[in-house]
């Protein structure tokens, strides 16, 4: 039998050890303990009881319940954040980078409990964290290749940095996010359309100017 290299793939797809299915058990409890409870009312033994381990199997994994927390959260946040790249990518058919963003996340969101809570402003001692998340550097990565494409296939204006755009754009999504979350759909929804034609001003195609019309006859 010939000898093969593993690929990146192959590893992707091994299944994991039991040390490391442990673990991801206790952060999916974790998320869940934490999404509907929050910080302070959870307790490391909630967690490890939904995770089907003993109290102080935790530990092995995370020192305290800070720790536990902020791991949680990185990796729900990471999930919706992977999700709404995904949906980016498909709904970039229609071309309209910003809106599928948008969209891509406030959809993803809802499944990811920790995330919603922290964006709803809930732990706000942990808000800041998710600015620090590798997974939305890797969208801000993805969101300045698709602006770049866009340019090259005449759907954005080529006179943007596509890398200082795609700052904005995911600064005005999680205001966005926020604002829904905190203050409810019915309250953020009058200014939709407003952000939503920031969006294309920075972003859309640079028109031929428009002729003005002549003037009708003079009123007799």
């Amino acid at each position: 039998m010939p000898d093969r290299t593993a690929s990146p793939d192959d590893e992707a797809h091994e299944p994991l050890g039991k040390g490391a299915q442990t673990r991801q058990a206790v952060l999916q409890a974790a998320i869940d303990r934490f999404g509907r409870d929050g910080f302070r009312a959870t307790k490391i033994a909630d967690v490890a009881r939904d995770a089907g381990v003993g109290p102080t199997v935790t530990y092995a994994y995370f020192p305290n319940k800070e720790a536990l927390f902020e791991a949680a959260l990185d990796e729900d946040a990471a999930g919706a954040i992977s999700e709404a790249a995904a949906m980016t990518a498909e709904r970039m058919q229609a071309g309209d980078l910003s809106i599928a963003v948008v969209l891509g996340m406030v959809d993803a969101v809802e499944r990811h409990p920790l995330a919603r809570r922290v964006l709803a402003g809930l732990e706000p001692h942990a808000t800041a964290r998710l600015l620090e998340l590798p997974a939305l550097e890797e969208l801000r990565k993805f969101i300045t290749e698709q602006l770049r494409h866009n340019q090259t296939i005449g759907l954005a204006r080529t006179d943007i940095d596509p890398a200082v755009i795609a700052n904005g754009i995911l600064s005005i999504m999680l205001s966005m996010l926020m604002s829904v979350l905190q203050f409810g759909v019915e309250e953020a929804a009058p200014y939709a359309v407003d952000v939503l034609a920031v969006f294309e001003a920075a972003t859309g195609p640079v028109g031929p100017l428009s002729t003005p019309e002549p003037p009708g006859p003079a009123p007799g």
